[in-house]
């Protein structure tokens, strides 16, 4: 007879985060995980999963994977929503399946969870019911043995690893089951990984690049953000995790693909050899010191959204690409230099301003349907399918549902102004205080691009918003303007995950010929390789990118909201002035 007695585990307010069961000395928890996405640029804020678990009762589970770890909150808070979504999705070592079971509430076409474990196998079969994830099925999947592998090679766009390299033979093992089941185009390998010990780790990055894999890795150490208690019951209940997120170490989101290559086929020898040199160079730096417990800073893992065939690392020239997500002064004058623009990220800059942020959001809004109305209803103008300049406004595509607004020529209460509604003085008034605080934050940064010889006074020569309607396409690449010195600052106001269609820039286009009377086949080929991107924005991230470089707008995909993003065009070189967009006559003339 089996004797079991239940129990329930409440956070402070009262809420139950954990019922559990003893039966046989084995405790059956189920669990309900609150996963925070707020630092993922998601559309979702949290990701709520109910995860049914089993342990014994000496603090060491009778299987590691029949129990949920601090890896799958990482995983969690990390992965894009752009990266799961509308994919097919295998998570490899899957334990409980909570790793398959947030990619499926993040729209996964479908996921198959895979274990050696058979008890594993069931528990992910019983957590898909749980939370009613019909989508997600489970089979076992031994790395070392192919007889357990899918019939169908290199069939899965996105196979998923969290927390399962112990050993030093699951490196290999590992890497041979990727190799085997991730797609040869496009497929994206997410893993996350505690560095326990150094060896283990570097094994295993090295063991997918012999693979023919490109391989990136988080700069620093991540820790879990989420339900904190949730985090500390599953450190206190095993000494591993407990010592792996004090000492330092942290986890790794490692992120690979297969390069790609000119010929059909698997690599040669001499790219196997030069791909191992440089990521054995780039390991060297990663020193694990125990007496800091900390881990050295790392290259920035450049987000996988490029549509060109030419990703982070070396390029052609063997020279090194220099990372657009900046963090310092330096930084970011070296990627606007190098790459043409850059995205500045300052946590504090985003707390302090947040009010400030919220209030310019909050009066684009409001002026931008006085704008629209005024157009439809004064002029006769459909503003969401025609082309139409103002001095205040204007929409350059036919169909854009794109709009760019400025708060600069907005006059003093005087005659010409008399129809200015109170919703575009408080706009102007709005943008000029945050103008004024961008200015010193950006000044710095164009002093050091510019240099001491070249310097001369940097002011703000116009500010606005430009606001993309649900459903914008996307628009063709262009540049702002042809002119040396001036550089465009976007300021997000919320979010813009890749769903909202963030700007998409060709690296290093600032410096392309646009004058030339024709393009030449050479120039038409460095157009044709150089690497494109479009980086996800949150909310205070300063996007800063030189006038002359190319980029589009993306298609905003949303069905309801707007994505609204202020702007402020900085001269470097003298009173120059935007002349492309607007004209003189006013919205508001009668």
């Amino acid at each position: 007879m089996k004797i079991f007695v239940i129990f329930a585990l409440l956070n402070d307010d009262g809420f139950i985060l954990t019922t559990f069961k003893v039966v046989d000395m084995v405790l059956e928890l189920i669990t309900r995980l609150e996963i925070d996405r707020t630092s993922s640029v998601s559309e979702e804020n949290s990701i709520n999963v109910n995860v049914r678990e089993e342990r014994d009762c000496d603090n060491v589970p009778l299987r590691t994977g029949l129990r949920v770890w601090s890896a799958s909150f990482i995983f969690g808070e990390n992965v894009l929503l752009d990266e799961i979504e509308n994919k097919k999705v295998l998570e490899l070592g899957a334990g409980t399946g909570v790793n398959g079971l947030i990619c499926s509430k993040l729209n996964a076409s479908s996921v198959v969870c895979s274990d050696v474990d058979i008890k594993s196998v069931n528990l992910c079969v019983t957590n898909a019911m749980l939370n009613k994830e019909f989508d997600v099925v489970s089979r076992i999947i031994d790395w070392g043995d192919r007889n357990t592998y899918f019939e169908k090679r290199n069939a899965f766009p996105v196979i998923v690893a969290v927390d399962v390299v112990y050993l030093e033979e699951h490196a290999k093992e590992l890497a041979n089951c990727v190799e085997y089941h991730l797609c040869k185009e496009n497929g994206t390998f997410l893993c996350v990984c505690g560095v326990r010990k150094r060896e283990y780790f570097e094994t295993f990055l090295l063991e997918l690049a012999k693979r023919g894999m490109e391989v990136y890795f988080d700069e620093v150490g991540l820790l879990p953000k989420s339900n904190r208690e949730q985090v500390e019951e599953i450190r206190s209940n095993h000494k591993h995790d407990e010592e792996l997120l004090e000492d330092g170490k942290g986890y790794r989101m490692i992120r690979a693909r297969f390069k790609k290559i000119g010929v059909k086929g698997e690599s040669n020898e001499e790219e196997v050899v030069e791909e191992e040199e440089a990521l054995a160079g780039f390991l060297d730096d990663l020193d694990i010191d125990d007496n800091v417990g900390g881990m050295k800073k790392q290259r920035a893992y450049d987000v996988l959204t490029s549509s060109s065939d030419d990703e982070m690392g070396a390029d052609r020239n063997g020279t090194e690409d220099v990372p657009f997500l900046c963090a310092t002064v330096e930084s970011s004058s070296k990627s606007l230099l190098r790459n043409g623009f850059c995205v500045f990220r300052d946590e504090h800059f985003t707390q302090t301003q947040a009010e400030v942020l919220e209030k310019v959001h909050s009066h684009c809004e409001s002026y931008l349907n006085d704008l629209l109305e005024r157009c439809e209803n004064h002029h006769g103008i459909k503003y969401d399918t025609d082309i139409f300049r103002f001095k205040e406004i204007c929409s350059r595509a036919m169909n854009g549902k794109r709009y760019d607004f400025q708060a600069t020529k907005i006059l003093p209460v005087d005659d010409e102004a008399k129809n200015l509604p109170e919703s575009g003085k408080a706009f102007a008034e709005c943008l000029q205080t945050l103008a004024n605080i961008i200015e010193r934050k950006c000044e710095r940064i164009f002093e050091t691009v510019t240099g001491e010889e070249k310097r001369k006074k940097i002011t703000i020569v116009n500010r606005g918003c430009v606001t993309s309607l649900p459903k914008a396409p996307e628009q063709h690449f262009h540049a702002d303007g042809r002119k040396e010195g001036m550089y465009n600052c976007f300021v997000a106001l919320r979010d813009v995950p890749k769903i909202q269609g963030p700007t998409e820039f060709i690296f290093g286009s600032h410096k392309f010929d646009h004058d030339a009377p024709h393009e030449t086949t050479k120039a038409r080929k460095k157009r044709e390789k150089a690497k494109r991107v479009a980086p996800e924005l949150r909310k205070g991230d300063i996007l800063l990118y030189d006038y002359r470089i190319l980029h589009r707008g993306g298609e905003n995909k949303r069905c309801h909201d707007r994505r609204a993003i202020s702007y402020f065009l900085f001269d470097t070189n003298g009173d120059i002035g935007d002349t492309w967009n607007f004209e003189d006559a006013s919205v508001w003339d009668d």
